[in-house]
């Protein structure tokens, strides 16, 4: 009789044991760096994204994937040309959300996504540069300067079973499942701590007091022209 209870004590236990290791979930600890290179329209960004918890073996319990994504606006634009040759390397993989015409000013472009797919599952440090290009924008009297704000990234995290092994309560939100397929999956939004702030970005405008004088010389130069070529036609012998 005893024994009888004490293995169905046993059982008991062990059920226990295995619903509450089911529903044990992990707390990432994740630390992104983010730099802007270079001046002028063609401009990098620079990620170090530092990953201090959890362990190698905790993490690969898990079955968890881990991606960012890069709302881009509209004065901004990353070519997709660049982002296939970046897709040669090993360590993440780049899709483009969105159609993108390169050859448009701000004010007529529309905005898209890059999302970044870390190809590995665990991430301990890793460097990310991604490449954009600052359009062009409508000219204004006095010209100056216009300015492009360009959020920090979001960092999403797609488990194979469920998204509750991950700790945080980050928003839900539906993204390509891989980099080269149209399936949507639903990722968690992971909240990190950002050694930066929002990047204010500023682009040269061009300057309307300058329009009437561009225009007369324009012309100028176009009728001389004129006059030249037919200078050259009329001595030419037919």
């Amino acid at each position: 009789m005893h024994l009888r209870f004490d293995l169905l004590h046993l059982i008991v236990l062990l059920f226990v044991f295995q619903l509450v290791s089911a529903n044990v979930c992990i707390k990432p600890n994740v630390y992104i760096t983010q730099k802007i290179s270079n001046e002028g329209f063609h401009r990098e960004i620079n990620w170090l994204i530092e990953v201090l918890e959890p362990t190698i073996e905790s993490w690969e319990k898990t079955k968890c994937k881990v991606a960012l994504r890069l709302d881009v606006p509209s004065g901004i634009y990353v070519n997709p040309d660049e982002i296939n040759a970046l897709n040669e390397t090993e360590e993440v993989s780049f899709r483009i959300s969105g159609k993108v015409d390169i050859e448009v000013p701000a004010h007529e472009a529309k905005e898209h996504k890059v999302y970044v797919y870390f190809n590995n599952a665990y991430i301990n440090r890793i460097s990310i540069d991604l490449p954009f290009h600052l359009r062009y924008q409508r000219s204004q009297i006095t010209g100056g300067y216009g300015k492009v704000y360009l959020q920090k990234p979001s960092l999403l995290v797609w488990c194979e079973n469920n998204l509750n092994k991950i700790c945080q309560k980050g928003l839900k939100v539906e993204a390509p499942c891989e980099h080269f397929s149209s399936k949507q999956c639903v990722w968690k939004n992971l909240s990190y701590d950002a050694l930066f702030d929002d990047a204010d970005l500023f682009v040269p405008i061009g300057d309307l007091d300058h329009y009437p004088i561009v225009s007369i010389v324009s012309l100028l130069l176009g009728c001389a022209g004129s006059i030249y070529v037919l200078s050259i036609l009329s001595m030419t012998p037919l």
